[in-house]
């Protein structure tokens, strides 16, 4: 691997070799395929554990999990997307910047896995939970493999690569909760098959990384490196704490049994970003090229105008499901998961539109202001539930999260004026969103006459003939027309 002064390179732009050509249907396909691979057998695996371990040790589970994604995001999870749009400029920047900042990620994740398992000790948590986080950080060696690999396929348009990494993973940890449906095992066999299925997408990544790597790898020098990335460290270091530290609160706060009821149902919600991660991030190297383009902004906007309607056939759906579905995958222990799903689900909506929004910036190059806006999320959010959640519990930690994401979505809009001059709205939002409302009324009177199932079924098959009636899907397909 050649070390090479990428100075001017990174300072020419006729010097980079961006990804111009449009994006295929097959792109979005895959890269949601892979989302749906990741989060449905993760899913799986969630609900399996939560079955096995009941409410309060589940609990347990979850504090560990969201402390080690912390770990993963303080160590550089957002390298990933750094990694993707450099490689999209030119492959042999993004190959020898994954091997960098893999090296790097661990060498960050070491003391910060000390220090949090300093904090958990002075919160006055259980020895088995101070060694359960420990194994769970050795996680992070083969997920930083993994990731960075993950990072630049995205970038070089090897979609199926990408999938293959995510269907190691999930397949590993379907096979270790076949395990514990056997009733066997218990929260260590819980962690162990973490650490299985995170070796597995090491191993699959490192066989992808020798079929794609181009025979030259450029490097940067090391206060480059540093200067460049770390700001996606950082920016993915906050925007986790805001996601997760409600998890840390309930778990102090309102005990395990709370942060279990609220944790599966966060994980539910979590499901919802399929769709936007596949359709936003095949856009991705092509609005490198030319975020402010004409022919860009409107397949953004085409995009955006389909995920907001998805977004609220989802909603509409969890309002008439969520109770039957919960009864049947978790059982009568977490009744009130469903409960905390019809609060959470309408944060779906701003997601859609604030990742929208995110890929924006970060096509533009203005991922600096992630760092801002992650502040002050984290700041609401984490005074929010520090004050509320002590007096309503999981339903504090459930509505702070959607005032979270519309503090968000105002502070991005603002800063995609600033950096792009115009900010591109879902196509065909009005029309959408009165049908929506209309047939919001009419699953609630549904449900005040004793019909949620039969109503809101049939609300769900006149909002998908509306959206097909209007135009809707035709302009979502010119999305990847060329």
């Amino acid at each position: 691997m050649a070390t090479i002064d990428t100075t001017a390179l990174l300072e020419d732009p006729a010097d980079v070799k961006v990804t111009t050509a449009a994006p295929k249907f097959s792109d979005a396909l895959l890269l949601t395929a892979s989302q749906v691979a990741k989060w449905s057998l993760r899913l799986v695996f969630v609900l399996i554990v939560a079955r096995a371990l009941g409410p309060n040790r589940f609990g347990v589970y979850a504090l560990l999990f969201a402390m080690v994604e912390f770990l993963a995001v303080a160590s550089g999870a957002g390298y990933a997307d750094y990694l993707t749009r450099e490689a999209a400029k030119d492959a042999r920047l993004g190959w020898g910047l994954a091997f960098q900042l893999m090296l790097l990620r661990i060498a960050i994740a070491i003391p910060v896995a000390a220090i949090e398992i300093g904090i958990l000790a002075l919160l006055g948590y259980a020895r088995p939970v101070l060694a359960g986080m420990a194994w769970m950080a050795l996680t992070l060696a083969p997920r930083s493999l993994s990731e960075a690999v993950q990072g630049v396929l995205r970038g070089i348009r090897q979609y199926a690569g990408y999938l293959i990494i995510e269907v190691a993973l999930g397949g590993s940890l379907v096979v270790g909760a076949g395990y514990l449906l056997l009733g066997h095992g218990n929260l260590g066999t819980v962690i162990a098959t973490e650490s299985t299925a995170s070796l597995a997408a090491g191993v699959a990544a490192l066989v992808l990384a020798r079929k794609y790597k181009t025979k030259e790898a450029i490097r940067l020098k090391g206060s480059q490196l540093v200067k460049s990335s770390a700001v996606f460290n950082v920016y993915f270091f906050i925007g986790s704490l805001y996601d997760r530290f409600d998890v840390v609160l309930l778990s102090k706060l309102a005990g395990d049994y709370a942060t279990g009821i609220y944790a599966v149902a966060y994980r539910a919600l979590g499901m919802t970003q399929i769709l936007a991660y596949g359709v936003l991030y095949s856009l991705l190297p092509m609005l490198t090229s030319s975020v402010n383009g004409g022919e860009e902004r409107r397949r953004l906007e085409r995009a955006m105008g389909f995920l907001l309607s998805a977004a609220f056939a989802v909603v509409l759906a969890t309002l008439v499901f969520d109770g039957p579905a919960v009864r049947l995958l978790l059982g009568e222990r977490y009744a009130e998961s469903a409960g905390v799903l019809k609060i959470l689900i309408w944060a779906v909506m701003l997601r859609y539109v604030n990742c929208a929004l995110n890929i924006t910036l970060l096509a533009a190059g203005r991922e600096n202001v992630f760092v801002r806006t992650s502040l002050v999320c984290l700041a609401v959010n984490f005074l929010g539930n520090l004050v509320f959640i002590p007096i309503y519990s999981w339903r504090a930690a459930a509505v702070m999260t959607i005032a979270t994401e519309l503090v968000l979505l105002i502070q991005n809009l603002y800063w995609v004026r600033r950096a792009v001059g115009e900010v591109a709205l879902p196509w065909g939002m009005e029309r959408s969103s009165a049908v929506f409302a209309v047939l919001l009324g009419v699953v609630l009177a549904g449900r005040y006459l004793g019909l949620p199932l039969v109503v809101g079924s049939l609300c769900l098959v006149i909002f998908g003939a509306y959206l097909y009636g209007s135009g809707l899907l035709t302009e979502f397909a010119a999305v990847w027309s060329s």
